[in-house]
Order: structure tokens, then sequence, then C-alpha cells
């Protein structure tokens, strides 16, 4: 039985783009409903239409890419991650991040908060502007302009990730505590203004001094507040959620642990509905019964993965610079400081999905809005990303039968082939 087309133009198949393209695949999963075989029509940078089936004749004038048993999935979003094949967020050159992410989008990364840790407040206050110029405003993906959003070439940078600098140096894990600042509203104003809306998202300590004052401002501005890097205890963690915060930092990790007299933030994460767990699924940080531990509590719709990559990953075995310090990344793809800290990952998002897959024996399709339509909700960026549903943006990955990225759209765009060369 062919599934109903939808064709959010309203004006019939025949009123076609010239940039549009059809692709056919066998195995298409929206993330907002169940997979099915047909076809997905992209024009102007968004998804005009989905149906089952084979696309019509009179289609034929436009561009068809057949994938045949591949996967066609959302784009993946990423909303931490310092770092990638070299590139780190940490550095005020704008070619810097816009070369990450370029590399990102051939990971399956569509769209990407760039994170930066503990800083010295001059060199964070340029990474803020640095990454102002290359947002995409909500006036660029609003779904009544006709405009396709911006791509760089490669993945689209959705603001900035403030993972610092107001954490509690006893949970600072790689972050230079010289470098960690007490909770300042004044500050924050300050960058807020700097950063002309870039800034969406800030992880916090809430036991810190003057924490509730700046969850508050924060909230109040519309970012989404993560507690992190943080001793809170259990009640503490759910006087932060009244205040304002939202989700959780890559729980388990720098963070107070579960005890049965004292549950910690990780209590309070596995037990209150209102706080979005952040989880890394790279294997090292958090133990593959942990996640699953995460997932029988919190359930799919509370859970978004992150990669949490620093600049190494993606690159071989040996010593780097990143997040200030000398990193060494071990064969296995552990990346530890020089006194044995376990720091960022080297994994992708993609290599999360799939480690998530084989843990939890679950199917693709349970797992995808893990990556794809909860971050696309915890970014505030629903109505225009996450799931393949006409009116959103065009961002897709076609995935081989392992999992494996075939090629990437972003806003319309196919930014990576597989075996493309730079």
């Amino acid at each position: 039985m062919r599934r109903p087309r939808h064709d959010v133009y309203g004006n019939g198949l025949g009123c076609q783009d010239p940039s549009d393209v059809i692709i056919v695949s066998e195995h298409i999963y929206p993330g907002d409903a169940p997979p099915f075989a047909g076809y997905i029509r992209v024009s102007a940078g968004r998804i005009a239409e989905t149906a089952e089936g084979t696309p019509p004749k009179h289609m034929s004038g436009s561009r068809i890419i057949d994938v045949g048993h591949n996967a066609v999935i959302p784009g993946l979003i990423d909303l931490h991650i310092h770092g990638f094949f070299g590139f780190d967020v940490a550095s005020p050159d704008p070619e810097e991040i816009a070369s990450m992410a370029r590399h990102l989008a051939k990971t399956g990364v569509t769209s990407f908060l760039p994170t930066v840790g503990a800083m010295p407040v001059d060199l964070t206050e340029q990474v803020i502007a640095c990454v102002s110029r290359l947002t995409s405003t909500r006036r660029d993906y609003a779904v009544d302009d006709a405009k396709p959003c911006k791509a760089l070439g490669g993945a689209q940078i959705l603001g900035l990730h403030l993972e610092g600098p107001f954490l509690n140096p006893d949970k600072r894990g790689a972050m230079a505590q010289a470098h960690l600042l007490e909770p300042s509203v004044e500050l924050m104003a300050r960058w807020m203004e700097l950063g002309e809306g870039a800034i969406k998202h800030v992880t916090v300590a809430p036991e810190l001094p003057g924490a509730q004052e700046l969850i508050s401002f924060l909230a109040g501005e519309g970012v989404c507040v993560a507690a992190g890097h943080t001793m809170a205890d259990y009640q503490q963690a759910i006087d932060a959620v009244g205040w304002g915060v939202t989700a959780a930092t890559h729980v388990y990790n720098a963070m107070r642990g579960f005890h049965h007299r004292e549950p910690g933030v990780v209590g309070a994460v596995l037990t209150d509905p209102r706080i979005w767990a952040e989880v890394i699924c790279d294997g090292v940080h958090v133990h593959p019964a942990a996640v699953l531990v995460v997932v029988a509590c919190k359930g799919p719709d509370r859970i978004y993965l992150v990669s949490d990559a620093l600049a190494p990953a993606g690159l071989p075995p040996g010593c780097y610079s990143s997040l200030g310090h000398e990193i060494t990344v071990h064969r296995q793809g552990r990346a530890y400081l020089a006194d044995g800290t376990l720091a960022g990952s080297t994994a992708t998002l993609l290599d999360g999905v799939k480690n998530l897959i084989r843990w939890t024996r679950r199917s693709l399709e349970d797992i995808i809005p893990m990556a794809t339509a909860n971050p696309a909700t915890v970014a505030g960026v629903s109505e225009c990303k996450g799931s393949l549903t006409p009116g959103k943006d065009a961002d897709l990955v076609v995935l081989d039968k392992e999992f494996d990225v075939v090629f990437t759209m972003v806003g319309g765009n196919i930014v990576e082939v597989a075996n493309q060369k730079d």
C-alpha cells in the first residue's frame, strides 16, 4: 500500500525547484514515524515530500539518487564536542571551526554546538565572537523562509556550548583549575551580549555560590542550562531543576556518584523526568552496563548522545595539545592527561549510536532519536531539524549495512560521499 505523499508547498508535484533531488531507498527512517521503503524529495534546502513506493513518472526531470538497501536517517546532532580531526574549538580562528564542520559532516553529523571548557576570559570571549559569526540564526531556518541554512560546506553550527568556567574544582576533570570561576551573572550577561544569541548551552555546577542567580538568568534568556562538573547532592540537584536546569552534562562523568544513602546528581538524573540525560557512549567514559541503567530509568525519550570529542579525534594515536593540556591518545582510542586523568573522547557520535545498538540490542529505529530528535529538542531547533519531516531542513545521512556513512546531506547539499578525497 502506497504511503500518502506529503508536499509542504501545497502546489502539487508539478511545481518543482530546478535543484530538486529525490533520494530513493528501501529503508527510510524518518525518526518520527515507522521506517518505510520509498523516497524523499528535497527542494530549496528542505524536505519537500516523503512517500512510500517509487517516484511518480512526472518526477523524472529531477535528479534521482537511488541508494538501494542503504538506510536513510536524519542528520546527527552533536551538542557537546570540543574538536575533531586536529581542529580545536578553543581557537579564535573561524576557519579552524569551519574546517572542523566540514570534517564532521563526513561522520554523519549535520549540525553541532562547538564546545569550550574553562579557558582564560579573554580567549573565551574571542571564541564567543568567532562562533557568533559562524552561527546560523533562527531567521536562517524559519520554515516560512525559502533560504537554505548556512552549511559552511559541512555541518551547520547551531551556537556555542560553554562547558565552564563555572565548575566545581573538585570535579574539574581535564579542565584547568586556574581558569575556573564562581558563577557571575554580570560576566555571563557580557558574554551573551558579545555572542548576539550564539550561546545556547551552558554547563554549571549548581552548588557553587551564585549558581542559582546565574541559572535563573540563563533560563530566562532561553539558554539550556546543564548541571555538570559538580559535587551537588541529590537535593541540590533537584533544587537546581526548579531554578532552570534541564539537563545533566555527561551523566556519571565529573559528578557526585550514586550512593544508596545519598543518590547525588546521578540519582536526580535517573529519577526526575524533567532532566535530560547527556551520555557519552564511546565505551570508555561509561561502562555499557551503566549506560543500560540510564536507558532503563530514563527511556529513550529523555536521553541524548554526545561525542565529547577532542581535537585529536579522528587522528592516529599519539601526543596532542587540547583543552590547554598535552593529551596522549592510546591505540585503544583512550585520551589521557599526563597524570592519568581521562580527557574527552576520540569517538564520533555515530560510534556512540553503533555502540548503543550493540549494548541495548535495540534497532536502529529505536536508537536514532537519541542522536537526532532529542538533541534537536534540547537545542531548541526541533521545528527544523531532528527528523525527515516535510518542511524541515534537508539534513540526512545515508548509511550502509554496517552503519557507516555513504554520504551526508546538509541543507540539501551533499557534502560528503564515501571514498571522496579532500
